[in-house]
């Protein structure tokens, strides 16, 4: 019995090694600090984000052997709310948000964690930063920090 986990573990790395080399090659991210609405994608390597976009929407963000560090603090969020999409698996991705915002999770995990420290607030007119997606054996980390101060 042991053989039999063992040969399916085995395969399932190798497959998902294969395809985080394929997408690697595939996939490019569409993350400035001024975008909007971003594609943002880290495979074995590290990306940051201190986005500062006015309005920013949100976007995709996929973390494969790698992590992603997305700072929110200085972005301004659209009227709807910002929208993430997640994708991570054997990753990370780290969100920095402003104390006040509301952060909703509608995360699937599966073998990972997902780290809530943000202050929740009952204030109706807060910004919405709205989480989705899936975490296989990765996690994610949210956490509220005090408002950049911007020099005008």
């Amino acid at each position: 019995m042991f053989k039999l986990i063992y040969r399916l573990w085995r395969t399932v790395m190798i497959a998902a090694v294969g395809a985080a080399i394929a997408a690697k090659f595939i996939l490019e991210s569409n993350a400035e600090p001024d975008t909007e609405e971003i594609d943002l994608v880290a495979i074995f390597e590290g990306r940051e984000l201190v986005s500062t976009a006015d309005p920013f929407y949100g976007g995709k963000v996929m973390s494969m052997f790698g992590g992603v560090m997305m700072d929110l603090r200085q972005a301004t969020p659209a009227p709807t709310g910002i929208d993430i999409d997640l994708m991570v698996a054997m990753g990370g991705v780290s969100v920095v948000v402003p104390e006040g915002w509301r952060v909703t999770r509608n995360v699937k995990i599966f073998a990972g964690g997902l780290d809530d420290r943000s202050k929740p607030t009952a204030e109706d007119d807060a910004p919405v930063l709205n989480l989705k997606g899936m975490v296989a054996m990765g996690g994610v980390q949210i956490v509220a920090k005090p408002p950049v101060e911007t020099s005008p």
